[in-house]
């Protein structure tokens, strides 16, 4: 670096490329964060007023950005709503991927730890569950949806189906049919995501697992106990 006649300071190429990589990192950090917070809001446009309502220029008072800005990070209305299914998935996504990670239990463990965290999720993230339900209920938005969450949703239903035939095969149960019980089960935790979505009630949670006890009870009796549940209901 050098002083020039002027007074002024003067940086060569050398140091400018030394410099440039920090700057560059805190614009990176600042449009992530924006990002972040669109992605947010549109959420919580989206739960509250549905897919059409949620209009670029709402999104954008609610993030406290301009719209210019959004639309600069996203591209379209069908970018932003891309972007939303994305982080909910990832979300979702993360905390299963946790549970198939796990070595530390058994495969009727697992299950089970699986079916719970769908149920408890459904509590968790209401806000998601809205969000799903208003993609589901339009036709753009249910487009949108298959095209970008049907291989994520065949993985989840294949994860089930594998712990399914472990367990059948551990038990030697006779005549389960295993892609219907599992179809059964994807049903159930639907109706379950519907309930909270529609109730928001205090007791989703308990009555949602109850829900899936009882038919787990009922299909392998030897992994899922009665006596097992009322302890574990009450932790």
């Amino acid at each position: 670096m050098a002083i020039s006649s002027a007074g002024s300071v003067r940086i060569s190429p050398k140091e400018q490329m030394k410099l440039s990589p920090k700057i560059t990192d805190k614009r990176q950090l600042r449009g992530q964060k924006s990002k972040q917070a669109i992605v947010k809001a549109a959420i919580s446009c989206i739960a509250r007023q549905g897919l059409r309502d949620a209009t670029l220029e709402r999104v954008a008072q609610k993030a406290k950005v301009s719209k210019a800005l959004v639309t600069f990070h996203f591209k379209s209305k069908t970018g932003l709503l891309a972007a939303v299914l994305d982080h909910q998935e990832s979300v979702f996504e993360n905390g299963w991927n946790t549970i198939l990670a796990s070595n530390s239990v058994s495969i009727s463990g697992k299950l089970l730890e699986l079916l719970e965290y769908d149920v408890r999720f459904s509590v968790e993230h209401r806000d998601f569950i809205s969000v799903w339900h208003a993609y589901w209920g339009e036709a753009r938005g249910s487009s949108l949806y298959r095209k970008l969450t049907n291989p994520r949703d065949e993985r989840y239903e294949n994860d089930v189906r594998k712990s399914l035939r472990n367990l059948t095969k551990e038990g030697e149960y006779d005549d389960i049919n295993v892609p219907a019980l599992e179809r059964g089960i994807n049903a159930m935790m639907f109706g379950i995501w519907r309930d909270s979505h529609l109730t928001h009630g205090p007791n989703d949670y308990a009555n949602g697992i109850q829900a899936m006890w009882v038919y787990l009870h009922k299909v392998f009796p030897k992994h899922y106990e009665s006596q097992v549940f009322r302890k574990r209901i009450r932790q």
